[in-house]
């Protein structure tokens, strides 16, 4: 496990199943790996088998972004289920990332369809007078 040099957050989940253990998360801070790209380390301690990672980019945010991927991908693959303070049961905290490799266009039509829902549940929650669906 390489140890993160240069710290710039950290998530400490806690298993569901064992309230006594935990998960922990490390972001190092990205930087320019050569010319062009950007890496971004990360290691995830508590789990069957640790990781320790980075994501790559064309620069510093997309390499942030990148991990961010990999950690919640990581955190899913383990089979560890896990919640952060403020989250459900099963919930990293790391949310799914719009994914840009099929191109702007898609990218757009997956926001609107996301956009699109969460105003259903909005609509939803103003009929009920507030009893609706949390979201």
């Amino acid at each position: 496990m390489v140890p993160i040099d240069d710290p710039i957050a950290e998530r400490r989940l806690t298993v569901v199943d064992d309230p006594g253990r935990s998960v922990t998360v490390t972001i190092g801070r990205p930087v320019e790996a050569q010319p062009g790209e950007w890496a971004c380390p990360f290691t995830i301690v508590g789990i069957p088998e640790p990781r320790s990672d980075r994501g790559l980019g064309v620069d510093g945010v997309s390499a942030v972004l990148n991990a961010l991927h990999a950690i919640r991908y990581a955190l899913e693959a383990s089979g560890v289920r896990v919640s952060w303070e403020g989250g459900e049961p099963g919930d990293t905290g790391f949310p799914k990332l719009m994914h840009y490799a099929f191109g702007f266009a898609f990218s757009q039509r997956m926001e609107q369809l996301i956009d699109e829902e969460i105003q259903t549940l909005v609509d939803e929650r103003k009929a009920s007078g507030g009893q609706g669906p949390a979201g």
